[in-house]
């Protein structure tokens, strides 16, 4: 999984940032193949090739690992952006299918899913996991429906944050909890149900 570059480096000998990348880089993956309560010390060593002493030195605790490794994780999402000519229930339909395959081909539904209990428990980690795995995404559904306010599709007064959990909601709710299929279809017919009511009022 990709990372945005190596962890902070702490008092005492200068740390090796290949063996922070190796490490870091392991627990994301075996996230998305484990989950949280799957994921073990002893596993992130065997895959990353370090020995347990090294991560202890690190960070002293499962939990601690997996916020590192979270907040240096890069979501393999590249959005392109709405072109002139695309409406925004077009983007919208567009980015929500590519967020769900996301889930599906890279693992992260998992992830996310093996998370969501320990959350509960670990304020640190419940703030990490919102900020590095759903704020970027909820950012790109807020700019298309900022555009779709421009352009006239959408009420100028809609509660943004609302309107993104009402999208994502739909999607999130197949993956992790009916296990329902999410297909393109489904995709385009909860942004449709959403955006007839908060299209202007003619």
């Amino acid at each position: 999984m990709p990372l945005e570059g190596a962890a902070a480096r702490g008092p005492g000998r200068p740390r090796d940032p290949e063996a922070d990348r190796a490490i870091l880089g392991a627990t994301i993956d075996l996230l998305c193949e484990e989950g949280y309560d799957g994921l073990s010390i002893e596993g992130v060593a065997a895959r990353a090739s370090v020995g347990k002493t090294t991560i202890y030195r690190r960070w002293p605790s499962k939990a601690d690992l997996i916020v590192a490794a979270i907040k240096l994780y890069k979501a393999p999402i590249d959005p392109i952006p709405p072109g002139p000519d695309e409406s925004t229930r077009d983007a919208l339909a567009r980015i929500l299918g590519g967020f769900t395959r996301s889930m599906s081909q890279t693992g992260s539904g998992k992830m996310l899913a093996g998370l969501v209990a320990e959350m509960a428990r670990n304020t640190e980690l419940a703030q990490t996991v919102r900020v590095g795995l759903l704020e970027h995404r909820r950012s790109i559904v807020y700019a298309i429906l900022e555009r779709g306010i421009e352009r006239g599709e959408v009420q100028p007064d809609i509660d943004l944050e609302m309107v993104g959990d009402l999208l994502g909601g739909a999607v999130v709710m197949r993956v992790l909890l009916t296990g329902g299929s999410v297909t393109p279809t489904f995709v385009r017919e909860a942004v449709d149900t959403i955006l007839d009511g908060i299209s202007p009022r003619v």
